[in-house]
């Protein structure tokens, strides 16, 4: 009888401490391809998560954030899956554009919701799409109004336009999206390029501008795209073309790595410039953060993404469900037909929402500007109609 007695109360305080504590995943390339965004990431969940536990954010619990670099290897993210299952995960943060459209079959097996650093419209989209969300707006709605302004602004014949991207499924992402709103704005894609290690950039712009580009578009992260501008710079044709980019081609890291050369660039995203984030700056300093981190827009992403899944376990917490159904269910009720709406601390243009007929957190985005060196304000928050013209919701 003692010992069943001892079964039943460990048990009781196994059961007790699981209850008692919240578990979010993250696997991301902290090395490797990509890492120059991903080292930023991981800092700004790591930050959110201290801050929440330091401050209560959900009384009563203690949030564990399980941070495991990947290198940007999809075999290596399932692998991380699989380990934080073990470790009783309640809600994943997934990196890689492949290894998040694989794993989106696992967390249907799994029930377990993922937001995604990954803007792949494909992550939200059928099948296997119920647990996953985007933190904000996809590649494909950012290139796409792009492609809008270009259309708006260009004057005489058709508008020219060249798109260098990763070597990848998240370089790819937005390609057949751009050029069915390329067909439809009655614009030409002369070239989609993929860089590579090794690409002679002074040839591919020479290309380029013999073939008359006058618009690139970029779809990486910024080390590949500085790049690119410190070349056009040195060739004489940043006055030439106008150069673009999707979210991770922008921010302070890029205008440090291109300095002059970036400016004019125009930048689309649905985080806010970090910048001008007060409580971003203040985590940092908190945290120990130097500037190149507190700055830097891959920092916002880690914290929005945390955010948002800290925010959903609060309210599973308040509802007594704090089980990866219950932080589902959460986030889906964090939609605009009532108070659900999550304001997300300024890391967004807008506020974070979400329903079952939408997965994209921060709704809308804006353009952004290099102006005297460094990224400003160009537009009001909008959506991109002809992205939902080519890309109806699915």
């Amino acid at each position: 009888m003692k010992k069943w007695f001892c079964i039943l109360l460990l048990a009781l305080i196994t059961n007790t401490l699981a209850q008692d504590n919240i578990v979010i995943g993250w696997s991301g390339a902290v090395t490797g391809p990509t890492s120059d965004a991903g080292q930023f990431v991981i800092q700004g969940i790591e930050d959110y998560c201290a801050y929440a536990n330091e401050d209560g954010l959900i009384p009563d619990y203690t949030i564990t954030c399980l941070t495991s670099d990947d290198g940007y290897d999809n075999d290596n993210t399932l692998r991380n899956f699989e380990g934080f299952l073990d470790e009783g995960m309640n809600a994943f943060i997934s990196y890689a554009t492949g290894a998040t459209l694989q794993l989106k079959v696992n967390a249907t097996e799994e029930e377990m919701p993922v937001i995604s650093a990954s803007l792949h419209i494909g992550v939200i989209d059928p099948p296997d799409n119920e647990y996953n969300f985007l933190p904000i707006t996809s590649y494909s709605e950012q290139v796409v109004a792009l492609l809008d302004w270009i259309s708006e602004n260009h004057e005489g014949d058709t508008a020219k336009v060249a798109m260098l991207v990763h070597p990848s499924a998240f370089g790819r992402a937005p390609v057949e999206d751009a050029q069915a709103a390329a067909t439809e704005l009655g614009i030409e894609i002369v070239e989609v390029q993929e860089h590579g290690e090794g690409l002679d950039y002074t040839a591919m712009l020479q290309r380029w501008d013999n073939s008359g580009v006058q618009y690139v578009i970029g779809q990486s992260v910024q080390s590949p795209i500085a790049a690119m501008l410190n070349t056009a710079n040195d060739l004489g044709l940043t006055e030439k073309m106008t150069f673009m980019g999707a979210h991770y081609t922008g921010g302070n890291t890029l205008t440090s790595l291109a300095g002059e050369a970036a400016e004019g660039f125009l930048w689309a995203t649905s985080f806010a410039l970090a910048d001008g984030i007060e409580f971003q700056r203040e985590l940092g300093e908190r945290f120990g953060r130097g500037e190149e981190t507190v700055s830097d827009v891959n920092y916002t992403t880690g914290l929005l993404q945390a955010a948002t899944f800290i925010e959903a376990a609060r309210r599973a917490a308040e509802a007594g469900d704090v089980s990866s159904n219950g932080v589902h269910q959460a986030m889906l009720a964090m939609n605009e037909n009532g108070d659900g709406v999550f304001d997300a601390n300024g890391f967004g243009v807008g506020p974070v929402s979400f329903a079952e007929d939408d997965r994209t957190g921060v709704d809308a985005l804006k353009l952004f500007q290099v102006q005297d060196g460094s990224f400003v304000e160009y537009s009001e928050a909008f959506n991109s109609e002809t992205f939902r013209l080519v890309h109806p919701p699915q």
